[in-house]
């Protein structure tokens, strides 16, 4: 069983400390500020798309509600049409009588 995994070796490293820290130092802040720019990228994109829910879901209230309003008015035209035939049909009807009681 010569797995290298499972062998425990030192690290053992050419370059001096002095060398290797910085380096090392330098390589983890990278990191840190790739993943800092990583998650203020998410959060910007988390907040752009909780504003664009909000606004949708306003906007599609106000279609409804302007759907809503658009159904009431039509009803109300119709009735007011209903009412105006039958206005039109009582007057053609007064004329009609008028008509025969001034010629007997």
């Amino acid at each position: 069983m010569d797995d290298p995994i499972t062998q425990e070796t030192p690290a053992t490293f050419r370059s001096p400390p002095r060398i290797l820290i910085p380096k090392l130092v330098k390589s983890r802040d990278n990191w840190k500020a790739k993943a800092n720019q990583r998650n203020s990228a998410l959060k910007k994109a988390q907040i752009s798309n909780r504003d664009l829910s909000h606004s949708r879901n306003r906007w599609k209230q106000r279609a409804q509600d302007a759907e809503q309003h658009l159904r009431l008015v039509q009803q109300q035209l119709e009735q007011t049409q209903r009412q105006l035939e039958q206005s039109r049909g009582e007057v053609a009807l007064l004329q009609a009588q008028e008509g025969k009681n001034f010629i007997s």
